[in-house]
């Protein structure tokens, strides 16, 4: 298991011709190629920022956090989340009022950025799967010591999961176990407490596929924790890390006009 918050991570300034975001990489890096799991926070401060339609080479979830506006063709607002398979299309991204935020997580880093519909002809057959969900995090929490759990993405055969986990303060609660592909879990508001460490909020914990089932204690004000599980690996393009490890790592493709400022 690894644990990453926030406070761990060192920022980067990316700008486009559009816009300007703020990056954290949790796991990985960004806009280069690389063995190993990405995971990584954009924050785009502006009203309007646009991320267009494009898709990805690996399977991906999404997770907004902060801010508001639109991803897809419906609103987004915290704690939104996106699954799209691997060469699926999917966007746009586009910050409200006060901007947008959201974390992006893979089993292994994308080679690139491939917008829409240019790149239409680099996907290898029928795109796939493109779900959106809600974790409602104004609902009341459960009394100390207690805990419940929301499934909310139904049963795939690759496993791929998406889980709420409430926790009352002090709450002693078990995750989910690792029986499809690698495994994240977001503190979304409160704290948990592992090992006499505080875990506070946009602290994101890895668990590889095989892992023991991990157990959280939730700190004095309670805890949510939205638990994402990538697809077990199949023979499905985009969704066996140690193929894409197999990849010919070439130059990072980035949409026009992008650059990384520090």
């Amino acid at each position: 298991m690894q644990i990453v918050t926030r406070e761990q991570t060192q920022q980067r300034e990316i700008q486009t011709k559009e816009y300007v975001s703020v990056v954290n990489p949790y796991y990985g890096s960004i806009l280069e190629t690389f063995e190993g799991p990405q995971a990584f926070l954009v924050d785009m401060p502006s009203e309007g920022s646009t991320i267009h339609p494009h898709f990805h080479d690996i399977d991906q979830f999404q997770v907004i956090v902060r801010g508001d506006g639109r991803l897809g063709p419906g609103p987004a607002r915290p704690v939104a989340f996106h699954y799209a398979d691997a060469f699926t299309p999917y966007g746009p991204i586009v910050g409200g009022e006060k901007g947008i935020s959201f974390y992006t997580i893979r089993a292994a880093c994308s080679t690139g950025y491939f917008p829409m519909p240019e790149a239409r002809h680099k996907i290898p057959g029928k795109p796939g799967r493109n779900i959106a969900g809600q974790f409602d995090i104004d609902q009341p929490l459960p009394a100390v010591g207690q805990h419940t759990r929301e499934r909310l993405l139904e049963a795939k055969p690759d496993n791929v999961l998406v889980v709420g986990l409430r926790m009352g303060p002090d709450a002693k609660a078990a995750g989910e176990p690792t029986d499809g592909g690698d495994q994240y879990y977001l503190v979304c508001s409160g704290s948990l407490s592992q090992d006499g460490k505080e875990l506070p909020p946009l602290t994101l914990i890895r668990l590889e596929r095989g892992e023991a089932t991990p157990s959280f204690t939730a700190g004095p004000k309670g805890a949510q924790v939205l638990i994402l599980q990538l697809p077990m690996p199949t023979d499905r393009i985009g969704s066996d890390p140690a193929k894409l490890a197999q990849r010919e790592f070439g130059a990072y493709e980035t949409p026009p006009g992008m650059i990384m400022a520090n």
